[in-house]
């Protein structure tokens, strides 16, 4: 990626940008707004320096002029010489004669015989009233201002007025250098700001960068991938969502995995445990058709017989399938659940292994209460005692327990048998798809996957812990409790204290 792509430049460039373009508009705008008022300042003491020169101008004109031209011409020097705004000092008669103009008074007096130049249009106008007045100029290049003055000597007699030429010259000059001084500023200021937001901008740019970084490796297969961002602000939210979503990411790539092996397992006992009753039911078929044709009556009973069980193992096995596949799709409402009543009916399902195992079965008091599907917790319970009856061995004192221990999400609800145990090292293994490590006891291997599916679709988890061979096994099971009601507190799973 260039730098002028990367996030970070493009910040500092629109940052930096908008911030200039929104000084200048300030700039200009107060420039503008000033030269207006300093304009009408301006005006404002051309008016007043006219209105009070104008007496001293016409007397020293009819007292000097003709006499004493230079002591006149001196004295409307010092006047333009106390305002720089003053352009030039003109004195005209009522009919529009030029008599005097300062733009021209190095030259000698103009000689009674020679034409004076005449005013003509609106000045003419202007210098017969007898109110002062302004002359705007139509054309940009013209004088600015033109004030037009009429001295009224005492007895009201109207002969001179005197029209002083306002310059703008010296407001220009300030406004251009105002408007280049903004200029540096506002330059000067967007490449402190351009610097303050690169340092800024490291602030937002760094955690997305980490965030990209992170985006990139999980793409690549990397799931434990974790970003650690403290910024305290939406930044850190969409950090921890993403280390909330690379662990939901992780955990369904492990599931989907599992799934998979699952799958694999599957396809092979559909393609051996279930081809197996067929093969024998096919086999005995024959030899029943052979017993027939030959009178073989006892043979035949027990070709049937035979041919009865494999019938019987294979709609087990497909039964038990059928089941897995249904677990968190078919659901039953939600209950309160007594574990007393669960293990009771585990007891009754299971009654004839349990006696021809001759196990004790015991159920401890004061049992906790679970919340759930009530007949996939009979599932669960059911398939845990018939398992441990199966792998009880030679013990000459067979006994299963139900219970309830605390834990640290609730109660931790347990069936335990002094039975053959399990070796450590396939704790995790028993709870796979079909997997049986003792082929020689009747089974399909689908119990406790289906108990494993069962819980956590209830949001729990099961575990096994025994010791190994010869040392019994405790299938744990711990379930969340029940969620509170919108006007209750969580509170945890209920003891139910019937007693057994």
């Amino acid at each position: 990626m260039t730098r002028l792509r990367r996030l970070r430049t493009r910040l500092v460039v629109i940052f930096g940008a908008t911030f200039v373009v929104m000084q200048l508009a300030n700039a200009a705008y107060l420039l503008l707004a000033s030269r207006r008022a300093s304009r009408a300042r301006l005006e404002a003491t051309a008016h007043q320096y006219a209105l009070v020169a104008t007496p001293g101008v016409a007397q020293s004109f009819d007292n000097y002029f003709q006499s004493g031209y230079f002591k006149f011409r001196q004295l409307v020097v010092d006047l333009l010489a106390r305002s720089e705004d003053v352009a030039a000092i003109q004195v005209c008669d009522v009919e529009g004669r030029l008599l005097f103009d300062s733009r021209l008074m190095d030259s000698a007096p103009a000689d009674a015989d020679v034409e004076l130049p005449r005013l003509s249009g609106e000045r003419l106008l202007a210098v017969r009233r007898v109110q002062p007045s302004d002359i705007r100029p139509s054309e940009p290049m013209a004088a600015p201002l033109e004030i037009v003055v009429p001295y009224l000597e005492d007895w009201g007699r109207h002969r001179l007025s005197v029209i002083y030429s306002v310059s703008h010259a010296r407001l220009e000059r300030q406004f251009r250098s105002s408007v280049w001084e903004a200029v540096e500023l506002v330059a000067l200021s967007g490449v402190l700001v351009s610097l303050v937001g690169l340092v800024l901008s490291a602030g937002l740019t760094r955690p997305l960068g980490a965030l990209m970084q992170g985006v990139q490796q999980v793409a690549r297969g990397h799931y434990d991938q974790r970003l650690d961002i403290r910024s305290g602000d939406e930044l850190q939210l969409v950090a921890e969502a993403f280390n909330d979503m690379a662990s939901r990411l992780a955990r369904t790539i492990g599931e989907m995995e599992r799934r998979n092996e699952e799958l694999e397992r599957f396809t092979y006992t559909v393609s051996h445990d279930l081809r197996t009753p067929l093969v024998t039911v096919s086999g005995f078929l024959g030899l029943l058709e052979k017993d027939l044709a030959e009178g073989r009556t006892e043979s035949a009973r027990h070709d049937v017989a035979r041919i009865r069980r494999a019938a019987d193992v294979m709609d087990r096995l497909l039964r038990e399938l059928l089941d897995l596949s249904r677990v968190g799709r078919v659901t039953n409402p939600p209950e309160d659940v007594p574990l007393r009543a669960l293990a009771e009916d585990a007891q009754q399902s299971v009654a004839g292994r349990l006696a021809a195992a001759r196990v004790e079965f015991e159920v401890e008091p004061e049992l906790p209460v679970l919340y759930g599907d009530r007949e996939r917790l009979q599932e669960v319970v059911r398939n845990l005692v018939d398992n441990a009856a199966k792998f009880m061995g030679a013990q000459p004192q067979p006994r299963i327990v139900v219970g309830a221990r605390p834990g640290p999400r609730g109660p931790v609800i347990y069936v335990r048998d002094n039975g053959v145990g399990i070796d450590p090292k396939h704790h995790q293994r028993v709870f796979g798809l079909f997997e049986r490590l003792d082929p020689s006891v009747d089974g399909t291997g689908i119990g406790l996957a289906l108990v494993k599916r069962i819980v956590e679709v209830h949001g729990g988890q099961v575990w096994v812990e025994s010791a190994g061979q010869g040392h019994g096994t405790s299938v744990c099971v711990s379930l969340p409790p029940r969620p509170a009601q919108p006007s209750e507190p969580a509170r945890p799973l209920a003891i139910d204290k019937t007693p057994p």
